[in-house]
């Protein structure tokens, strides 16, 4: 519950980042490259290996680009569009998985799970369909952006590093992640520094709390489970919403309110299931 409320609060403080000047690549780059020195201090302090077998560096290369990629998303959308509207979209990843574990038949999928991936896909055409006319459509495009980058890394993570040590193979997505934000401000997108005290303090706070968020979550599934864990991580989007109204006096429309919650119970529905299939432990 503390990384679900961490990493929320994270997207919610990028908003005084951005009303201090900030540009998005700007605080994504900062927070890759912080989550980077907190690592490498952790790593070593344990006294753990940063060591990765050699052969899976294209693999943790391409996964790096995917979580540069997802950061960028999930902090960069709210430069253009609500927090509480950001955070719904960004968190639609859950169901991609579904789709894409249907579609490439890793497992078999059940019809309520079937079920359960439609009523999500349909509440965010209803957010959608009723915030595109209004909305910067960047800041949508960023957040779904994040959305299928995080669900094809989590994929290929659970095929491909098994066996890897969980914080050494953050580290490395971390700096792959960081190189490729950096050739993004380089190259693609336009760099805004802060140019007020409360728009460094977004800033640093956004890479504060993800940097502390994530090792959280690590923690987590080593004790009750990667399963469990994701189910109350779900509160992460509340979290958000919530602090928006608190910080910031934004508040979701009727209609996008209505869809996030059919994504969010959607999203629940299907982990209480998955859940139920675990064998009873005597």
């Amino acid at each position: 519950m503390l990384c679900a409320v961490f990493l929320g609060a994270a997207v919610a403080v990028s908003r005084f980042a951005f009303d201090g000047g900030a540009s998005g690549i700007v605080v994504s780059v900062f927070r890759s490259g912080f989550i980077v020195l907190v690592l490498v201090t952790g790593i070593r302090l344990a006294g753990r290996t940063m060591k990765i077998p050699t052969k899976l560096l294209p693999m943790v290369a391409l996964n790096g680009v995917l979580m540069g990629l997802m950061a960028y998303g999930n902090i960069g959308s709210v430069e253009f569009i609500s927090i509480g509207l950001a955070s719904l979209l960004f968190f639609t990843f859950p169901i991609i998985i579904a789709v894409l574990v249907m579609a490439l038949r890793i497992e078999h999928v059940s019809m309520p799970k079937i079920f359960a991936v439609t009523v999500a896909f349909i509440g965010l055409a209803i957010m959608l369909g009723v915030s595109l006319g209004s909305i910067d459509g960047r800041g949508a495009a960023l957040a779904l952006m994040g959305s299928v980058a995080t669900a094809v890394n989590a994929i290929l993570v659970a095929r491909h590093f098994r066996q890897v040590d969980v914080l050494a193979l953050t580290l490395y997505f971390s700096v792959a992640a960081t190189v490729t934000l950096t050739v993004i401000a380089i190259f693609i997108t336009e760099v805004n520094l802060p140019v007020t005290s409360g728009g460094w303090g977004g800033m640093v706070g956004v890479a504060v709390f993800q940097a502390i968020g994530t090792p959280l979550y690590f923690y987590a599934i080593t004790k009750i489970g990667a399963l469990k864990a994701g189910m109350v991580v779900n509160i992460q989007p509340v979290t958000s919403i919530f602090l928006a109204w608190l910080l910031f006096a934004e508040v979701l429309s009727a209609l996008q309110a209505l869809g996030g919650a059919m994504v969010l119970l959607s999203i629940a529905f299907m982990q209480w299931a998955d859940l139920r299939k675990l064998p009873t432990k005597t």
